[in-house]
């Protein structure tokens, strides 16, 4: 239960972060602020990320389901990426106001995140679909 916990957790909070989070920050706030809070959201969203990722993926290794363990470790693997290496590259963009680079690389953080959405997502329908055929 372990593997479908962090997988459900992880699906939640990235559908909550990208359906609710950042649309209602964007809308609300002046970008002068919401930019800043949003970038002060994101090492707990990627901690999260990777607690969740980490937590279900554990729980298919230990299950031996090696095949679904390798969702969540993707996500694990590209949030630590795009944690340690696009984010300050990112941030660098911006703050040298080299917009160009930084529109290019949020729409690389914003395809890869929807890729781990997707993933996760899809990983998660296949272990409801295998829970009704046995149940």
């Amino acid at each position: 239960m372990l593997s479908l916990l962090g997988l459900g957790l992880l699906a939640g909070g990235m559908l909550f972060f990208a359906a609710v989070a950042a649309p209602l920050v964007f809308s609300r706030l002046p970008a002068p602020v919401g930019g800043p809070f949003i970038r002060a959201m994101f090492p707990w969203l990627y901690g999260y990320c990777l607690i969740c990722a980490g937590m279900s993926a554990l729980g298919y290794a230990l299950r031996r389901r090696l095949g679904a363990a390798l969702v969540p470790g993707f996500v694990a693997l590209a949030t630590l990426w795009a944690w340690l290496w696009l984010m300050p590259r990112l941030d660098a963009w911006r703050l040298a106001g080299d917009t160009a680079a930084f529109a290019h690389g949020h729409r690389v953080s914003t395809w890869v995140y929807g890729l781990e959405l997707a993933a996760v997502l899809a990983l998660l329908l296949r272990e409801g679909a295998r829970a009704s055929r046995r149940g």
